[in-house]
């Protein structure tokens, strides 16, 4: 039962992150994803699910040892076990296997297996009271199989389940969070205040011809010459 309100409140989280998802941009820091194991569903269950499905056809139960309404009533388990087997499990192991990484498919079965677990287990209680040993015993390796593989296929579910839920606290924390302030950059003004003009050496010495040396004031005898 706690499995199984695990797992609806699994479904209702990634309800809430599917409507806020939309709003908000793409998380960068999401946990990453689990890496998908090789063993499929149907490789966790089908084993001990075909083992059920022999044991319980090869049962006689009109020799057990019961009043005769105990015999119909197990009898009536084992056809509902046949059917189940053979027409209710295929689809949902078919499902199961097309989305291994999806929580809903692989729940289906579970429920379903969690069913047929019930079921077996009151053949195995009648067997073991009115059945011959043989029958009995055969009944009860199957029962235990189907409940490993039954736990396997659990805990694969719930190792997923914890997994989608971590990537929702990372997508709410993500949405939640406010966007950082963009980064001012610096500015650089160039003034351009037209081309510079050279000053070449030819210009320079233009303007020292053009300054003659001063003349000597009057009345000042003039400097023979040699």
């Amino acid at each position: 039962m706690r499995f199984q309100t695990r797992i609806a409140s699994t479904f209702f989280a990634l309800s809430i992150a599917v409507s806020t998802q939309g709003q908000a941009t793409a998380p960068t820091n999401l946990p990453p994803a689990q890496p998908q194991s090789a063993a499929l569903p149907s490789g966790m269950v089908q084993p001990a699910l075909s083992n059920v499905q022999s044991t319980t056809a090869a049962l006689d139960i009109s020799r057990w040892k019961a009043p005769g309404e105990v015999r119909a009533a197990t009898q009536e388990n084992v056809d509902s076990i046949q059917r189940d087997l053979g027409n209710t499990i295929p689809g949902l192991l078919t499902q199961a296997d097309a989305a291994p990484g999806a929580v809903s498919p692989s729940f289906a079965l579970y429920r379903n297996v969690d069913a047929l677990y019930d079921v077996l287990l009151r053949v195995s209680q009648t067997a073991d009271i009115a059945a011959p040993s043989d029958e009995a015993a055969s009944v009860a390796s199957a029962l235990q199989k189907l409940e490993e593989a039954r736990s396997r296929l659990g805990d694969a579910i719930l190792g997923e389940s914890q997994h989608q839920e971590a990537q929702i606290v990372a997508l709410q924390t993500e949405v939640k969070r406010p966007p950082a302030a963009p980064t001012p950059q610096e500015t650089e003004t160039i003034v351009n205040d037209g081309p510079v003009k050279a000053t070449t050496k030819s210009t320079k010495r233009k303007s020292a011809t053009k300054n003659p040396a001063a003349k000597p004031p009057a009345g000042t005898p003039a400097t023979p010459s040699n």
